[in-house]
């Protein structure tokens, strides 16, 4: 998984390589607990601090908000999501429906 984020003027991306069962789990745990229809500052504050945690802090919640473009924002939270609960559901064989949705 990856991440693209300008930084000092200098688009610079980021991988994870290796997501573990726990961020699976906080996956599921916090797409439950966010309403994406209706986000508040603070659940968007969790959900981007969640993107730094898969990350494992090769940078920091104000890179992204700084280094994202603020329609790109909520796609690539989704994205990331996506790509870690459609892992699962390949190994799984589960279809895309239990995938988070896509936010329009």
């Amino acid at each position: 998984m990856e991440i693209k984020l300008l930084i000092n003027d200098k688009e610079k991306t980021f991988v994870s390589n290796f997501i573990s069962a726990r961020m699976l789990r906080r996956t599921l745990e916090i797409s439950k607990k966010v309403n994406f229809n209706d986000m508040s500052p603070e659940e968007l504050d969790t959900m981007v601090d969640f993107i730094v945690e898969i990350f494992k802090g090769q940078f920091t919640r104000d890179d992204v908000y700084d280094g994202v473009a603020s329609k790109e924002l909520i796609p690539t939270i989704t994205k990331c999501i996506n790509e870690i609960v459609g892992e699962v559901a390949v190994a799984t064989g589960v279809d895309e429906k239990n995938e988070v949705r896509e936010i329009q």
